[in-house]
């Protein structure tokens, strides 16, 4: 393990332990919240299997661009990768085409949590990288927190908090920092009790609840409905009603126009950031359609204060 990585990753331990502690050791001062307008609008999410917009990068964010798409999810590796960053000069060209376009553009990675210093490297490699000419990078990363190859719930979440305590100390304060989570309204109770939504709270800047209604409502009132108890579920484990949110839709083989529909109005009226559907490559042209509320030049839904109406 690195020096870098060790030094970081025990004053993350040291930050998470003050923070469970109870109150007994003193709280450290707010942080200020960085700017989140690379998770603000239409999001769209390509990962590192998509072979067709892999083979054509700037193909690929051509067609983000004509749907009004305001940032690109790009996933960098994950823990079954040999790599830390899979088919870097794609990633450059991806980086370079998307803000040739005006599309920003954020790393995510899925951590096996099992190999916390690994999975930190990793983390830093896409928070770090520059494009093939050295002038141009990610406008923010997300950790993507949903692996269960540790199986004890206590120290799974001790081992996210850790990380991502780590994460957050080894960054600029200004820097913005997503967290990807599960969706916890309807999950199987044995999957992901008692995430750690809170504790989280206190270094990701916002999370982008993996919110997939297909797999757990049908039609429009049903998906509106799963959507804002999410969102409000979310937020009120992170002790703050106006938690900054982007949550993720889908998946689109299965999702009917009128359930995207329900989707977008649910995310705007609980004054979500933004919005997207999982995944890119199989968004069909009627769902498409009814993304546009979401996209350019309105990047932004209804402010947080709207939270009270979700």
């Amino acid at each position: 393990m690195g020096r870098v990585v060790l030094a970081v990753l025990v004053s993350a331990c040291v930050c998470v332990a003050a923070a469970s502690s109870g109150g007994a050791a003193p709280s450290a001062p707010a942080r200020e919240r960085p700017s989140l307008e690379a998770y603000s609008g239409l999001g769209a999410w390509i990962s590192i299997y998509d072979k067709r917009a892999w083979r054509d990068p700037e193909g690929a964010v051509a067609r983000l661009s004509a749907h009004g798409v305001h940032t690109l999810f790009l996933e960098t590796s994950n823990y079954r990768q040999r790599q830390a960053i899979v088919r870097p000069s794609v990633v450059s060209a991806f980086i370079e085409a998307a803000h040739a376009r005006d599309i920003d553009i954020v790393a995510w990675y899925l951590p096996s949590l099992a190999d916390t210093a690994r999975d930190l490297r990793r983390a830093l490699a896409a928070v770090d990288f520059v494009t093939a000419d050295g002038d141009d990078s990610f406008d923010s990363f997300a950790l993507d927190i949903e692996a269960t190859l540790v199986r004890s719930i206590p120290r799974r979440n001790a081992l996210t908090l850790q990380l991502a305590g780590a994460l957050r100390a080894a960054v600029p304060d200004d820097y913005p920092l997503g967290a990807i989570t599960i969706a916890p309204v309807g999950a199987s109770p044995t999957y992901w009790p008692t995430f750690p939504f809170r504790g989280l709270s206190r270094v990701a800047d916002v999370f982008l609840p993996m919110a997939y209604f297909t797999a757990r409502t049908r039609g429009a009132a049903g998906v509106r409905a799963y959507t804002a108890a999410n969102v409000r579920l979310i937020r009120g484990e992170a002790g703050d009603p106006a938690f900054p949110v982007h949550p993720i839709g889908g998946l689109t083989p299965r999702a009917t126009p009128s359930e995207v529909r329900a989707f977008v109005g649910a995310a705007g009226a609980c004054g979500a950031l933004g919005a997207s559907l999982w995944e890119f490559e199989q968004t069909t042209a009627a769902e498409w359609a009814e993304l546009v509320p979401l996209a350019r030049p309105a990047a932004a839904l209804a402010p947080a204060a709207a939270a009270a109406t979700c």
